[in-house]
């Protein structure tokens, strides 16, 4: 049989017929889910209709479903709560739970012998993450998880959003950007009430909003400055992105 790993809305009833081109008769028997977002699993209302379909998702997820339905997601009928593991047709494949990026949980899928790795909303090979580090929920899981990517056995990394498959390589460059986005906002940490006495100066002691808000600027441009500077020929879309990055820090640091 086929198992079928998310199904975006933009795919829409041609994921079928893909899987049909590619596999003319076998039949679709597993429905895996990598987090509940719309985007990424919207497209599942093409899949409803096959009987005995195996819809796989984390617990976490199926509660978060059964909470809050999202249009097109199909509802699991199978749930693990932290790891699974399946074979089928001959084909390992291991579900672990993670935090990385969805507020309820996210599931990183490996297929061992095709030493695949699967993690939505992480990575875009070859260029900077998308704004606030692809939005993630949770920025201590985001970056906790390079640690685990790369404890697994992968050469081919699928990561969502882009239709280009990553590797070993562009986990670990997109692991050292964010860890330089990291550090150099806590380097200009320690200045932080210094600026901000400064900015209160400015402002006339009138407006002490404004004034924070001056000096989470202050840290957030002179980092994006920095990050941009060293990569740039590294990364495309650097420029975009890296004052958003900065400012998810920024943010993080004064709340933590």
């Amino acid at each position: 049989g086929v198992v079928v790993f998310d199904a975006p809305p933009s795919f829409g009833e041609r994921h079928r017929a893909a899987i049909e081109m590619s596999a003319p008769g076998v039949p679709i028997t597993h429905f895996i889910l990598s987090h509940k977002h719309a985007d990424h699993n919207g497209g599942g209302y093409s899949f409803g209709d096959i009987d005995g379909l195996s819809v796989i998702a984390a617990q976490a997820s199926a509660d978060s479903l059964a909470a809050n339905p999202l249009r097109g997601v199909l509802k699991p009928n199978q749930t693990f709560d932290e790891t699974l593991s399946l074979t089928v047709g001959g084909v390992q494949i291991e579900l672990q739970t993670a935090s990385f990026h969805a507020n309820d949980t996210d599931v990183i899928i490996h297929l061992p012998q095709q030493k695949f790795l699967m993690a939505i909303d992480t990575i875009t090979p070859g260029e900077a993450p998308f704004m606030n580090f692809g939005a993630t929920s949770n920025l201590e899981g985001y970056m906790a998880g390079f640690d685990t990517f790369l404890s697994y056995d992968f050469e081919h990394f699928l990561s969502g959003h882009v239709s280009v498959l990553g590797n070993r390589q562009d986990v670990e460059t997109a692991r050292d950007y964010a860890f330089d986005v990291r550090d150099t906002v806590y380097s200009l940490w320690p200045s932080f009430l210094e600026r901000f006495g400064a900015n209160m100066d400015l402002t006339g002691y009138q407006n002490g909003n404004l004034a924070y808000r001056m000096t989470m600027e202050d840290v957030r441009d002179e980092c994006a400055a920095q990050i941009i500077d060293r990569w740039e020929d590294k990364l495309s879309v650097v420029d975009l992105w890296a004052d958003s990055h900065c400012e998810t820090v920024v943010l993080h640091a004064i709340m933590h």
